[in-house]
């Protein structure tokens, strides 16, 4: 028994031993590994990290900080509490203006955006030498379009200022809306045309009108040299007839020219306005005097029919 536990414990010794020394060579291949892993100039690794995650990128297909889009807050209206955002981003290569850095992509464009009004609204930036617009005919409050500067200076300012969160900024003065008694106003102004305009629309009225006339006054006379008739027109008023050398002669019947000639002229009383006032006031005291009678009268019947006991 003395024998076996001695050989069970150098078993146990020698195991122990092993252990140890797999662990301090697995320490030692450890701390080389790291040693090739790490450069001895920390300048130089930094710039392969950067060109293996360059390459990486490019090998991924990603896009670089200036390609990616970039959102700009934009208020409603002057004022309003309420933006919305306005997305930027530097195009590809291949597109005009993308190697000078002076073109950009813009997104998101506000409904009610023309083409000069994301101009107005881009040349806070800087000098905007061209902008196009493209809307889309299945989403047409969707709009999108290209900005070229005249230089590289207003990309850099729009792609600052396009940050999540930052300050939003005012929308272009040509959007600008009245409110309340002004908007009623500006409503009814827009709703009426302008003077020149309602002068031509009365005009051509004026001439179609003439010439419609002119076609039924034809029509009719066309129609009754073709019947052998002669079309009679009742016009209202006095009627007028014409001699011998076209002078316009007024038209009386017999018996009124024959009553004129054996009556004579009729004197008309009271013709001035003075007559008029002093017949009314005649007038008026007769009927007053009437009045008075009227009121005796009866004054007197209501008298003589009292009661009188003997």
């Amino acid at each position: 028994s003395f024998i076996v536990g001695s050989q069970h414990n150098e078993r146990r010794r020698r195991g122990k031993g092993k252990m140890a020394k797999s662990k301090a060579g697995d320490d030692g291949s450890a701390a080389k590994k790291r040693k090739r892993k790490e450069p001895s100039d920390p300048d130089v690794g930094g710039a392969k990290s950067k060109k293996v995650a360059g390459a990486s990128a490019k090998k991924r297909g990603g896009a670089t900080a200036e390609q990616r889009w970039r959102p700009m807050p934009v208020r409603l209206d002057f004022g309003s509490a309420f933006c919305r955002h306005v997305f930027l981003r530097a195009p590809s290569k291949g597109t005009e203006g993308a190697e000078e850095g002076t073109a950009l992509f813009v997104a998101a464009v506000p409904p009610g955006w023309s083409k000069s009004t994301l101009r107005e609204f881009m040349s806070r930036f800087g000098d905007v030498a061209d902008a196009s617009l493209v809307t889309l005919d299945s989403a047409p409050d969707v709009a999108g379009g290209l900005v070229r500067f005249a230089d590289a200076r207003g990309t850099k300012r729009a792609l600052a200022a396009a940050v999540r969160g930052g300050a939003p900024l005012d929308p272009p003065d040509s959007t600008a809306r009245s409110v309340g008694l002004e908007s009623w106003v500006a409503d009814f102004r827009d709703a009426a045309p302008p003077p020149e305009v309602l002068q031509s629309r009365i005009d051509q009225w004026w001439v179609e009108f003439e010439a419609e006339t002119a076609r039924k006054e034809a029509a009719a006379r066309g129609a009754g040299e073709d019947d052998g008739w002669t079309v009679v027109e009742a016009k209202r008023g006095r009627r007028k007839t014409t001699d011998g050398e076209g002078t316009s002669v007024g038209g009386i019947r017999a018996a009124t020219a024959d009553a004129r000639r054996t009556e004579g002229p009729k004197i008309r009383e009271n013709f001035y306005r003075f007559q008029q006032r002093e017949k009314r006031r005649n007038e008026l005291f007769e009927l007053k005097q009437a009045f008075a009678a009227d009121k005796d009268r009866v004054a007197k019947l209501k008298a003589s029919r009292k009661f009188k006991p003997v």
